[in-house]
Formats: C-alpha cells, sequence, structure tokens
C-alpha cells in the first residue's frame, strides 16, 4: 500500500503595508496653536481698553480750569439716565478758601482733622439743571478730600453748588415727574448768580491747592487757589 502524498504547503501572505505614522497632539492642534497668540492678544488688547475706558470714566480727567480769583465757564452735556443727554452752562468763581470760622451746626472735628471752608460764586440761566453738583478739595500731592453733607454730627446742604432754599429743576425721571412733588428748593426759581459757602474736613497740616466741581466724570472745574 502506497502512502499518500504530503498536502502542498499554505503559500504565505503577502506582507501588509505599513499605515501611516501616528499623529501626534502638537500636529493635530497646529492650526489652534498657530492662532493662540493672535487670540490671546485680542483678549489683552479688548481688556486693556475695558480697563482704559473705566479709568478714565471714574477720575477727573478733563478739567476747565480758572487761575486764582478768575472765572470760569464750564459747559457739558450730561447723561439724563434715560438715554438722553442735557446741557449744563455755568460760570463759576472761587472767592476764597480757608479755616473755617464757624462750624456747621453740630459738626464735631474728629481728632487729627480741620475744617475748611471754601466759598464759590456761581451764575447761570434759571431753568438750568445744576442739581447733582459734587465738591472736593486737594492738596499738592493730588489727593482729593470730598465734601460729605451729612457726617461727624452736621447736616449742611445735599447739593454744594445752589442755594438751599432755590436749588433750581431737578434732573427728569421721566413718566414719575409728575406723580413726584417738587423737592425742597426745586420749586423756588433760583438767581441768575449766588454765592454758597462749603465746609470741607480734612487732615491736619493738608496744603489745599485747588479746588474741584464736577457733575459727570472725567469732566470737571478746577479752581486754583491763591498761594
Amino acid at each position: 500500500m502506497s502512502t499518500p502524498p504530503a498536502p502542498p504547503a499554505p503559500t504565505p501572505a503577502p506582507p501588509t503595508p505599513p499605515g501611516p505614522p501616528p499623529v501626534g497632539w502638537w500636529h493635530r492642534n497646529r492650526w489652534a496653536l498657530v492662532a493662540l497668540p493672535l487670540a490671546l492678544a485680542l483678549v489683552v488688547v479688548a481688556s486693556g481698553d475695558r480697563v482704559r475706558s473705566l479709568w478714565w470714566e471714574q477720575g477727573l480727567h478733563r478739567p476747565t480750569s480758572a487761575a486764582p480769583g478768575a472765572t470760569v465757564t464750564f459747559h457739558q452735556d450730561l447723561r439724563d439716565g434715560l438715554g438722553g443727554t442735557f446741557p449744563l452752562d455755568v460760570e463759576v468763581r472761587l472767592d476764597g478758601v480757608g479755616d473755617a470760622a464757624d462750624l456747621p451746626d453740630g459738626l464735631e472735628l474728629p481728632p487729627g482733622s480741620r475744617a475748611v471752608q471754601v466759598d464759590l460764586t456761581l451764575g447761570a440761566d434759571p431753568d438750568v439743571v445744576l442739581v447733582g453738583c459734587r465738591l472736593a478739595v486737594r492738596d499738592t500731592a493730588g489727593t482729593r478730600y470730598d465734601y460729605v453733607a451729612n457726617a461727624w454730627g452736621a447736616w449742611q446742604a445735599t447739593v454744594p453748588c445752589v442755594p438751599e432754599d432755590a436749588t433750581g429743576p431737578w434732573p427728569s425721571l421721566g413718566d414719575v415727574d409728575d406723580a413726584l412733588s417738587a423737592p425742597d428748593g426745586g420749586s423756588t426759581p433760583r438767581p441768575a448768580t449766588w454765592s454758597v459757602s462749603r465746609v470741607v474736613v480734612v487732615p491736619d497740616g493738608v496744603d489745599v491747592t485747588d479746588v474741584v466741581l464736577w457733575w459727570q466724570m472725567p469732566h470737571h472745574v478746577r479752581l486754583e487757589v491763591e498761594r
């Protein structure tokens, strides 16, 4: 009996061609990495613009100045809170700055402080809205000391730049104006010119160099003090 022939050897499979090399993370994200510096630069610029705008709008950076004893004419278009604006035109003169001879009723000076009296003469048409003004004095270093109406036991005028009994018109509140009664002094016609004296509390030793008056920053009136 003969032996059966051996089966033929299997044909080897052809080798698998090599695939593409693995793609790394840096290669996959190369375009995003290229754009990243530009995106960061845009973010920095936008943030810087916002910071500069905030710094500019929240500080006294645009003065209308007057030499000692001179009268300055100040104009500003104020935002009314209703989406519009209204004009403000006023003349201001600094008549004097010095230690207050008479303190406001009830004022008790804190230790290490003194009371400075600021005398102003102003002029404006009776229908110009001046309510909302703020007053301060500054020293040689530019430090600002604001006028505070109700502090240290005293009650001074709420609006420092107008007569208490004749403030003139108040800013409009829109549709609710008719439902509100006129504030104290708001219904009394304001004179064409008037003078006010306000007391500002400052630390002992402060040398007042100028007086500032403003409505909406950054614009303001700067009045130099005679040396």
